[in-house]
């Protein structure tokens, strides 16, 4: 099972195709596929029961075992954002006694306890982000929640109440916080280069270039002792410094190359721009030096960019999302 799920990851993450995907190909490539690796008989509709109707509404699937609900999976297409679509799920799930429910558009992955106290934010225990996370760690979290026999046997639901009280969850916080914080700054996002260069000019009246600031965090990388947790006053040891990234077919800015064609969806509406002179230039809303920036001057949100704008490099006909394309140029 775990060779089957980590050579479904690879084929998800090196698919140039995905960000075309609308539900039903995602349904299809990503959603059947993963649930027949996890044991599911996916041609079995009392097993997994595709449109199952609650109040007149629909489910996307219902996985079942001896004609009971288990698990609600409710999927969007890969480019959607689903966090419109928690109440919605939460209600289905929470009228039918479903203990477990799954919102996803294929590579983010949010898992919930329903019946749960809390708000929908509280009573979501656990997100897989298929390109972000670690392969190891992804499989091992869709075998624990997931396969069918840890469905069918409760050890699911056991293991999601474990994460929900906190007792794994304050473990892993603890030890990946200073992970994600090094990964953060050595592979800095162009809106933590916006946030640190707005407050550097609060304090002193002065703008950085990106390259300094950029420069800046990789030199900081490891001042977070990962052993104790705790800020580290002396300089980094070598071993902790990260070399700066390599810069391949980028801009000066750090975006794709000139040129490039740009696409956002928010809202059911549509917004598009491209690479011009160093600069990304958005239809009807100026330019700006980050595809973050971007994204909250149309969505008036805090937003990654990166995640939101479909590329399309000069030269191919493929539309592909932003981070993914990062993530390979990188």
């Amino acid at each position: 099972m775990k060779e089957q799920l980590a050579g479904f990851i690879t084929d998800i993450r090196s698919n140039n195709l995905i960000t075309s995907f609308d539900e039903a190909t995602t349904k299809q490539a990503i959603i059947l596929r993963l649930l027949s690796a996890l044991n599911w008989n996916i041609f079995d509709t009392s097993e997994v029961k595709p449109e199952y109707s609650v109040s007149g509404k629909k489910v996307d699937y219902s996985l079942r075992i001896n004609n009971t609900n288990k698990v609600f999976l409710e999927v969007k297409k890969v480019t959607e954002d689903i966090e419109n679509h928690q109440e919605q799920l939460l209600n289905y799930s929470f009228q039918e006694g479903v203990k477990l429910a799954v919102l996803t558009n294929g590579i983010t992955w949010w898992f919930y306890l329903p019946l749960n106290e809390g708000n929908w934010e509280q009573r979501k225990f656990y997100a897989i982000d298929i390109i972000q996370q670690e392969q190891s760690d992804i499989v091992n979290k869709f075998i624990d929640f997931l396969s069918k026999d840890n469905v069918q046997n409760e050890e699911a639901v056991k293991k999601a109440e474990q994460i929900y009280k906190g007792r794994v969850k304050d473990i892993e916080i603890k030890r990946n916080l200073p992970r994600a914080w090094n990964k953060l700054i050595s592979e800095p996002d162009d809106l933590l280069v916006d946030l640190l260069n707005e407050t550097l000019e609060r304090m002193c009246g002065y703008r950085a270039d990106d390259r300094q600031i950029e420069s800046f965090l990789h030199s900081n990388v490891g001042t977070i002792d990962t052993a104790r947790h705790v800020t580290v006053s002396k300089k980094p040891t070598p071993t902790k410094i990260h070399p700066q990234p390599k810069i391949k077919k980028q801009s000066p800015k750090g975006f794709p190359p000139e040129g490039t064609l740009c696409r956002f969806t928010y809202k059911g509406n549509n917004y598009n721009g491209q690479i011009k002179n160093g600069q990304f230039v958005v239809q009807d809303y100026g330019s700006f030096s980050s595809f973050s920036a971007a994204s909250v001057a149309i969505s008036n949100t805090s937003r990654n960019g990166w995640r939101d704008w479909e590329l399309r490099i000069p030269g191919s006909n493929q539309w592909q999302l932003a981070d993914i394309w990062r993530k390979r140029e990188s």
